[in-house]
């Protein structure tokens, strides 16, 4: 069994590629939860719906986010009512939000709709939330304002300047227990190529999660989000800089070294091998870890698990 720390794009897009190669019941997914939002008086849960949309092949696989062939005849409606909605969800991904939000008003937890959703949806892989409640990642400007993630993100592009990042409420989050037993019983654990700040990094704050990993870390594989000194995508940079951490594969080194033992570097990016591995004992490998081109997941998948 092989389990993912996921969130965003990056993880979903490395996930795809060892769908294509083992079965998607040898697959294991624990999804960041402090993404999540009420919003338009619903519970959405961005990167956890990315990776149920993936795996029942509902996904736009154009954005990585979101459902293919999607509508907005409703937040067009609720423009004509006056409604800012500047979060767009659309009418098919709208029903997996009613949905969430009648279950949760039934008082059902995280895990346990979660786990009806992948009944309805056919879907064979197991997919946990980092959190059973809610946590949430929040973004403080340089003027004070403290916003949610989401906020920062997508209403305002990225394009505010930020003072600190936190996530509100992760101290009383509760990881399940059978997460917990899926990290301990795979084969392999991977952290995927997602933000290490607002994707990664709110899972690994989970107190569960970091203690089990850093019991684990032998299995345990990062595939870094950097080339050089740039994000493969996302607003990684300005989020790593508010936090005083390198931008480079060895500032992900830095932030990983505890809970794994080895990290995946892209293949121009030798020349951190040794900084990498005097300072924090890592085994490197370079590899090709940009999926700008069909295939180039596959094979990466294909080369982790032809490693042992």
């Amino acid at each position: 069994m092989i389990t993912f720390l996921s969130g965003g794009t990056g993880t979903p897009k490395l996930i795809q590629g060892f769908r294509e190669i083992i079965n998607d019941d040898k697959l294991a997914i624990i999804a960041n939860s402090a993404d999540n939002i009420w919003i338009y008086g619903l519970y959405v849960s961005p990167d956890i719906d990315t990776i149920l949309y993936l795996f029942s092949e509902l996904l736009d696989v154009e954005k990585y986010w979101g459902v293919k062939d999607e509508s907005f005849n409703t937040l067009n409606a609720l423009n004509r009512y006056g409604i800012d909605t500047w979060f767009r969800l659309g009418d098919k991904d709208l029903g997996l939000h009613i949905f969430r939000t009648f279950e949760m008003q039934n008082g059902k937890n995280q895990s346990s709709i979660i786990n009806s959703l992948i009944n309805k949806l056919g879907i064979r892989s197991k997919i946990y939330p980092s959190s059973e409640n809610h946590i949430e990642t929040r973004i403080v400007t340089n003027n004070d304002e403290d916003i949610h993630f989401q906020e920062f993100w997508v209403k305002h592009k990225g394009e505010t300047e930020i003072k600190n990042i936190y996530v509100r409420n992760v101290e009383n989050a509760i990881f399940s227990r059978s997460a917990q037993e899926e990290l301990v019983n795979s084969d392999t654990i991977i952290i995927g190529p997602s933000n290490p700040i607002t994707s990664i990094g709110p899972i690994l704050d989970v107190s569960a999660i970091r203690e089990t990993l850093e019991k684990n870390k032998s299995k345990c594989i990062a595939i870094s989000p950097i080339i050089g000194d740039k994000p493969i995508s996302g607003p990684t940079e300005n989020l790593m800089k508010a936090k005083g951490l390198e931008v480079s594969p060895l500032g992900i080194a830095r932030l990983y070294k505890d809970v794994c033992s080895t990290i995946i570097i892209h293949e121009s990016d030798g020349n951190f091998r040794k900084d990498i591995e005097n300072e924090t004992n890592l085994e490197v490998i370079t590899q090709n870890i940009l999926f700008n081109e069909k295939g180039i997941s596959k094979n990466l998948a294909s080369f982790i698990l032809n490693r042992g």
